[in-house]
């Protein structure tokens, strides 16, 4: 350790021999930080800032940020330590799941690669080991906090030391259930879509039509369609198996034929394959839905309605059997918040359609069929409200998840926070003096990291 404290020492005064006494000479960098065998560069404070800043999250205070890149600078310092490691795969996933985001908050590709002033081949190469560390950080941190599960108890305790006046207001919420009638495609769109796409597939193959070209004049997978309908270093089982069946089956460099999966269409070029890793390019068409087959769905729905209003069927039994929505079916009907996983939504976070359907609604009552936007394609649907709870003050009868999540929090926030000061008090650290003012969580500015300075 003494060894690893002098290096860093050299390392950081060589750097300040760069950045203090010569004006004529421009900073290309700066190590702000060294926690244990890791560094903090002041790009990336930088580079943390802009993501806050471009996702609409001003910074005015840089203290926080700082604390925060140490901490995951501390937790990836044990991760190694511990010899945490993490596929190529699943790292490659992460970095396609954070560039769709970017892209759809940007636009397009092309004002990303704007922003960022590089491409997207060269954007993913520079992210991909920050990505794989932060991803250790994270492990570690989930080892750390553990398995939490907050008591009655400690949820009533979190309640009565919260002041009257400090309780938050809840919004009105809605606990409501749905029926989904999507129109079934014939055979014979579903052969006109087959022969589109062959023939697409065709001049691929032929060399008159670029394959990035055709992803995006004609590709419907907006994960794909603007990077040339690839996707790269992905871990086998990530995919529908149909697909996977046809990456693995495509000598590299070659073309699958045109095959169907429950989102359509595609074709595929396998690029590279290395063991249980694979990078492909593909193109995926769906049918169009005939106006037959969407005004049959209307009449089905208009069918229910005329039952569940005789009272000859329940809204539980046209769910089993009539909705075509999986997720839904599967808890009778009953829709679950994506963001809590519970049944109640806020009325705020209603899609528009759905709370103009449900508002009219007292509990038990049901709509009328309405044409909604389906997973897929233009669909019906009834909707039933199955209980209302009028905007309240925060208490553990009405809101006991939302407090479970709070004391849940606290618990971890507090396990983290323990384990951090222990290994403060035997871990190297140093930060420059720049950050002398900020009031960080942690004592960052302990007997250890007052050793290195």
């Amino acid at each position: 350790m003494k060894r690893i404290t002098v290096f860093f020492a050299c390392v950081l005064a060589t750097a300040s021999l760069f950045t203090q006494t010569e004006p004529e000479l421009q900073k290309l960098e700066q190590i702000i930080a060294v926690v244990g065998n890791e560094i903090v560069l002041q790009s990336d404070v930088d580079a943390q800032v802009f993501q806050m800043e471009a996702s609409g999250m001003p910074v005015t205070d840089v203290c926080p940020v700082v604390e925060q890149l140490m901490l995951q600078k501390l937790l990836l310092h044990q991760a190694r330590l511990d010899s945490v490691e993490v596929d190529d795969g699943e790292v490659a996933a992460q970095i396609d799941r954070r560039l769709e985001y970017y892209i759809s908050m940007f636009g397009s590709v092309e004002a990303f690669e704007a922003e960022y002033g590089k491409t997207v081949a060269a954007w993913k190469a520079e992210f991909r080991e920050p990505m794989r560390e932060q991803i250790m950080a994270d492990r570690m941190q989930a080892e750390i906090e553990g398995q939490v599960r907050a008591t009655p108890r400690d949820i009533a305790d979190h309640f009565n030391a919260i002041p009257a006046d400090s309780l938050p207001l809840i919004p009105e919420e809605v606990r409501y259930s749905r029926i989904l009638i999507e129109p079934e495609l014939t055979e014979q769109q579903k052969l006109t879509t087959r022969i589109a796409l062959d023939s697409i597939r065709g001049a691929v193959v032929a060399g008159k039509l670029s394959l990035t070209l055709a992803a995006m004049r004609h590709s419907e997978d907006p994960g794909s369609k603007y990077k040339g309908g690839c996707y790269e270093d992905i871990r086998r089982g990530q995919f529908v198996p149909e697909m996977e069946a046809q990456v693995f089956a495509t000598p590299e460099g070659a073309f699958s034929p045109v095959f169907e999966t429950d989102y359509g269409f595609h074709f595929v070029k396998t690029t590279n394959i290395r063991g249980e890793v694979f990078s492909m390019c593909h193109v995926l068409m769906k049918p169009t839905v005939p106006a037959s087959a969407l005004a049959n769905a209307a009449a089905l729905a208009d069918s229910i309605t005329v039952m569940l209003s005789a009272d000859s069927l329940t809204f539980e039994e046209a769910v089993s059997q009539f909705s075509t929505e999986e997720g839904t079916k599967n808890q009778y009907g009953r829709v679950i918040n994506p963001r809590t996983g519970g049944l109640f939504h806020g009325v705020d976070e209603l899609e528009r359609t759905d709370f103009f359907l449900i508002n009219e609604l007292r509990p038990g009552e049901h709509s009328q069929p309405t044409a909604v936007q389906g997973a897929e394609q233009e669909a019906y649907a009834l909707y039933r409200l199955d209980e209302r709870k009028p905007a309240h003050a925060a208490n553990p009868q009405q809101d006991y998840e939302l407090f479970q999540m709070q004391v849940e929090s606290d618990i971890r926030q507090k396990k983290l926070a323990k384990w951090v000061r222990r290994r403060l008090a035997e871990t190297y650290v140093r930060l420059i003096a720049d950050y002398d003012g900020c009031a960080f969580d942690q004592n960052w500015f302990g007997e250890t990291a007052a050793q290195g300075r």
